[in-house]
């Protein structure tokens, strides 16, 4: 029998948010399947880490420290991963200022507001728009994944936080509808509870979900992978993938047994 080659081979990606959490762990997945990754994050430290351990599997990696809630962010993050890598094939953006549970509609700030849109939305955007044209000007069908959240659909108690996932998933979906004429696809990767970068579960919420368990970054990425491979996803785009375990599912009532 035939070995399948790694699906991912000869193709390069962007993977913003990329030092911890789900990002890293996209970026292992997208390495190992033989893509060429650059990796964007505001924390030098992490970002370092990261790619220090995808060098010591043979991963080819390279990555920069620029902060996304800084305008022409998005130019940057294309050009040089361009020069480090030429043409360009997939995005994965997943970059986000962390969320504070006291930052509610009483108290959040407008720069605590304006750096989570910022980051999320418009240099979501951006960096969608500048790698779109890239990928038309160079006949590349490439493929996009934006981290969004369930709260994209139910409030967070964060509005900021809330309101910038929502705009996220519009903006897949009319990215989504633009490019299909040029091969290019787009989807949403929508976590629940995921043990990963910060998050801190309180109470009882692995109990409300019906897989009794908390995702982790693995659980996401995984499904993320195949949003980028076409073996698996070639007609699918402008739509939503939610890795939750059921949470989105639970309601108060116990089934019937």
């Amino acid at each position: 029998m035939k070995l399948q080659s790694p699906y991912l081979k000869d193709e390069t990606a962007i993977i913003t948010g990329s030092g911890n959490g789900i990002g890293r762990a996209l970026a292992f997945e997208v390495a190992t399947e033989g893509a060429r990754v650059f990796l964007v994050d505001s924390d030098g430290q992490k970002l370092a880490d990261t790619l220090a351990e995808l060098h010591v599997k043979g991963c080819t990696a390279e990555g920069a420290v620029i902060d996304l809630a800084l305008a022409g962010s998005a130019q940057q993050v294309l050009d040089q991963a361009r020069s480090a890598f030429g043409p360009i094939h997939m995005v994965v953006h997943s970059a986000s200022p962390p969320r504070r549970e006291a930052d509610t509609w009483r108290t959040v700030t407008n720069e605590i507001w304006d750096e989570m849109y910022h980051v999320n939305v418009k240099s979501g955007f951006d960096l969608a728009r500048l790698t779109g044209q890239h990928m038309i000007d160079q006949s590349i069908a490439g493929r996009m994944l934006y981290l969004t959240s369930l709260h994209a659909h139910t409030p967070r108690n964060l509005p900021h936080y809330a309101t910038s996932k929502a705009a996220m998933l519009m903006l897949v979906k009319e990215m989504a509808k633009a490019w299909a004429q040029h091969g290019i696809r787009i989807n949403a990767l929508t976590p629940g509870a995921i043990a990963a970068g910060g998050f801190k579960p309180a109470g009882d919420l692995a109990l409300k979900i019906p897989m009794q368990r908390l995702g982790s970054a693995q659980d996401v990425a995984a499904m993320g992978l195949t949003l980028l491979i076409d073996r698996f996803s070639g007609y699918v785009t402008g739509t939503e993938v939610v890795v939750d375990g059921g949470l989105s599912v639970f309601n108060w009532f116990d089934p019937v047994q």
